[in-house]
């Protein structure tokens, strides 16, 4: 699997970041970025197997991976000690494991549906934050949460999604009140983007490429779905020093959608 990326840089130099949902789509493009740009990356994901498909040679030394279940504590807490163990501490999170849930109106969606969009989406991002942060603190680090576009607006047929994404906003606004002045914490909302997730939900579409491009077209900017390397390079920014006075931000990188 490639993971292409622009040349190097340094942006995060010397910096320790654990990232999650780190096999493919938006994730493995953040990881990918980060490494080029310095950084050491801790790569969390559910599922181990695609995950060491994705990164089979470690970027010599400077990539680990990590099995485990972001809804789960104990995955959690096994996964920071991995960070640590390996690399001393965490400086960035970037928060991007994620389900899209069941596409149905709120009296239609099974409640255990609902309880797993939650769970991976909202419980797995304060679990991994809650466990991060004294190290976050200590190093006076940066929090860079996944929410969606449909964090902002409301959509049909999203009765789960959207109201998960939406408490990832305000739990990242409140982490980044109650610790400053030691952690930046900021969110980045996505509009459609070209990844796994979105072409599972298309899964037994009579044309999954017309139903793709009608995703696309929401994005008044372009008219075609972002690509995950569009969001990983606005994660870049405000994981990064370039951002050193922004907390508490939603930040759309939506082509435009949620203006509209």
């Amino acid at each position: 699997m490639s993971h292409e990326h622009p040349r190097e840089g340094s942006r995060l130099d010397g910096k320790v970041a654990l990232v999650t949902g780190a096999a493919q789509g938006i994730g493995a493009a953040v990881a990918g970025l980060f490494l080029a740009e310095g950084a050491r990356v801790v790569g969390v994901d559910l599922n181990g197997e695609r995950l060491r498909d994705a990164w089979p040679d470690r970027d010599a030394g400077r990539m680990l991976t990590v099995a485990a279940d972001v809804s789960v504590e104990q995955d959690v807490v096994r996964a920071v000690s991995a960070a640590t163990d390996a690399f001393g501490t965490v400086d960035v999170l970037v928060n991007v494991a994620g389900v899209a849930g069941p596409q149905s109106a709120a009296g239609d969606t099974p409640v255990e549906d609902w309880d797993h969009t939650q769970a991976v989406n909202l419980r797995g991002t304060f679990l991994t934050v809650k466990h991060c942060l004294p190290h976050l603190v200590e190093r006076q680090g940066s929090i860079v949460n996944i929410a969606s576009a449909l964090a902002l607006v409301g959509w049909p047929q999203e009765a789960a999604y959207g109201p998960s994404k939406a408490g990832v906003v305000q739990f990242t606004r409140g982490v980044a009140l109650d610790y400053a002045p030691y952690v930046r914490s900021n969110c980045v909302c996505p509009g459609a983007v070209r990844t796994p997730m979105i072409t599972a939900v298309l899964e037994g579409h009579p044309d999954p490429e017309q139903a793709l491009a009608e995703y696309g077209s929401i994005h008044p900017l372009t008219g075609r779905l972002a690509e995950p390397m569009e969001i990983a390079r606005a994660v870049l920014f405000l994981a990064s020093d370039d951002a050193s006075f922004v907390t508490g931000v939603a930040l759309p990188v939506d082509g435009g959608f949620t203006a509209a």
